[in-house]
Parts: C-alpha cells; structure tokens; sequence
C-alpha cells in the first residue's frame, strides 16, 4: 500500500505541474524517452515507458494530432512505425524537462546519496520480479498444462503491507 500511496501522490504531484503545459506524466515520459532516444517503435515505447499496448497508441496518435510526434513506416519491420519527435515535441520536453525541475530537486532532497541509489535498485529490482511474462501464441498456449496450485515466491502477508 505505501508503493501505491508513492506512486499516486507522486503521479498527481506531476500531472499538477505537467498540466499547465497541456500535458500528463505519462505523455512527459512519452515524450521524454523519445527526447533521449531520438527514435522508437510503438512497441519500444510500451517497453521502455512501462505501459501498455493501448494506453500508449492512445498517447501516440494524440501527441500526433498536436504536431508533437511523427510516425513513419519502419525501415526493416513492415508491421512496426518508426516514432519520432518534431521540432515542437523536443522544445516541449525540454520546456517540461525545466518545468518540472523542482518536483525532481524536492524528491532527490528525500534521500542521502547512498539512499537514493539503493532505492533505485530496489525500484528496479521490483521492476524487474513484476514484469509480466512475455505473451505466448495460441499454439502455444493450447500446448500448456493448465496451472494448478498457488504461485510460488508469494510474500508473506506480514511484510507485504509494507510495501
């Protein structure tokens, strides 16, 4: 519950200050991967925002529409779109980049250096133990025996709260 109550107060606090540019956290994120890796398909922004299929096609054809994105047919992968940002889409990210300095000063003011990093090896930690597993083809899935039981590694109640 605590990892939850993080998240949301720190999702709120940023879509507060993001909305005077007309935007949320997660289109800033967006944007912000596209801003530091010049160029992504959909599906490498699923991944690297931590969202899903839908929210971010969603994101995508609306940031779009505003002229802040291009989307171009991928060069080796006829299937994917090649996702980039125009002139506007990388001035905005670094308007909101600025923007949002404070916020980012005030959550780093949290924690002593050595705190932070290992905070931020415990996130990515839990990032990593609560990934998803990859999607499976019907064959394949048809092909499984069904799950029984309880999954194993299951937190024990007393210090799961914690979290």
């Amino acid at each position: 519950m605590r990892l939850r109550a993080a998240y949301s107060h720190l999702r709120r606090s940023s879509n507060w200050v993001l909305s005077s540019f007309g935007m949320t956290s997660d289109q800033y994120v967006l944007l912000t991967v596209l801003a530091q890796e010049g160029e992504a398909t959909q599906q490498g922004l699923v991944r690297r925002c931590y969202s899903d299929t839908a929210t971010v096609g969603t994101m995508v054809s609306l940031l779009e529409a505003k002229g802040l994105l291009t989307r171009t047919p991928h060069p080796r992968d006829g299937r994917a779109r090649s996702v980039k940002l125009t002139r506007t889409g990388h001035a905005l990210a670094e308007k909101m980049r600025r923007g949002s300095s404070d916020l980012r000063v005030n959550l780093v003011g949290l924690f002593e250096e050595q705190e932070l990093r290992t905070l931020i090896e415990f996130l990515e930690r839990l990032a990593g133990a609560m990934r998803p597993p990859a999607r499976k083809t019907t064959a394949a899935r048809s092909r499984q025996p069904p799950r029984r039981g309880k999954p194993s590694g299951k937190a024990d109640d007393r210090t799961s709260h914690h979290l």
